[in-house]
Parts: C-alpha cells; sequence; structure tokens
C-alpha cells in the first residue's frame, strides 16, 4: 500500500516553511503525516551533522546499518551522501557486499561491526563497546551510537511507510540530508 503524502495546504505553515527549507526527500513528506515531528526530526538530522564524528566513517556506519536492515530508501539516499563525505566505490562495495567488513581501515573495519551489532542485536558486545570507545573517546564513540540509533528508527519508518525514491535524486550533490 501507498501511504499517501500529504500536500502543502493540508500542513500548518510552520511545516510547510521547513519543508521548503530541506531538500524536497519523500522521508521529510513522509513524516509530515505527522506534523508536529517533521521540525524536530529535522532539527536532530542537523545536529548529527554538526558532531565531531569523521563525515566519512559517519557515512560508512549508516550504509553498513542500512544494508543490515534491508532499508532500500535510506541506502539509496546515504550512497549518494557517502560519496560526497569521501566515501570510495571501493569501500561502499566492501560495506554493503562484505558478511563481515575487515577489509577497510582501522577505524571504518570498527564502525561497520558497531553498526552490524545495533542493527541486529540492539546494544553492542563488551568488547566492541570498549573497543568503540577506546578508539573514538567518549564523544565521537557516542556521537557514532547515536547517529546508528537514530537511523535504526528512519529505517523502521521508511520501511514500514515504504517510502519511494524520488526522482532525481535531490541528494546527488550534498554532504548532509538538511542542505539543499
Amino acid at each position: 500500500m501507498d501511504v499517501r503524502l500529504p500536500a502543502d495546504s493540508e500542513l500548518p505553515p510552520e511545516v510547510v516553511e521547513r519543508l521548503q527549507s530541506l531538500p524536497p526527500i519523500n522521508i521529510y513528506r513522509m513524516l509530515a503525516n505527522v506534523p508536529q515531528s517533521l521540525i524536530p526530526w529535522a532539527d536532530l538530522v542537523g545536529a548529527l551533522y554538526q558532531c565531531e564524528l569523521d563525515d566519512r566513517l559517519r557515512e560508512i556506519a549508516i550504509c553498513r546499518q542500512a544494508r543490515a536492515a534491508r532499508a532500500s530508501y535510506e541506502l539509496h539516499q546515504h550512497r549518494l551522501i557517502a560519496r560526497n563525505n569521501g566515501v570510495s566505490d571501493t569501500e561502499l562495495e566492501s560495506v554493503l557486499g562484505d558478511p563481515v567488513v575487515t577489509s577497510l581501515d582501522d577505524h571504518a573495519n570498527l564502525v561497520c561491526q558497531v553498526a552490524d551489532e545495533i542493527e541486529s542485536a540492539a546494544t553492542l558486545s563488551d568488547g566492541t563497546q570498549a573497543a568503540v570507545y577506546a578508539t573514538l573517546g567518549d564523544r565521537q564513540a557516542t556521537e557514532l551510537i547515536l547517529v546508528l540509533s537514530f537511523y535504526c528508527a528512519v529505517a523502521r519508518f521508511t520501511n514500514a511507510t515504504r517510502t519511494r525514491v524520488e526522482q532525481g535524486d535531490p541528494l546527488a550533490n550534498v554532504s548532509d540530508p538538511t542542505s539543499r
């Protein structure tokens, strides 16, 4: 079943204004079916993209989590964003194809392990938690966990609503899904 995307005329003015400031991607329009959710959701996405965590590692982690969640909408968008944040096609092939990622640099391999565990178990093993905090430090490790936790919600939302990929790839030239 296709969930209907609301028209601007059905939405509060502040929601329409925010939609107009964001890239024209269907997840935002789908969220507008719950109008009070769009602005805080977009604000949280913006905050996640202001984290200290390395942009490349963030996108590797998101793509790996999307793969594990079978989140085709999320994966489509973040392949584009990943490339715009320095993730090579060869790296994406490993992230999206390898059962266990070991062919990247140590940090990227670790964020893939974190993504796999969070998506499959909704937590981290003691060893992985210790490794990510020892490697990235308290702030960036916590940022990574927050990013992945949020994108688990993105996967569930877009999968369950069957959000369709829009024509024209509006995120093809951006490094942040909140910027036009």
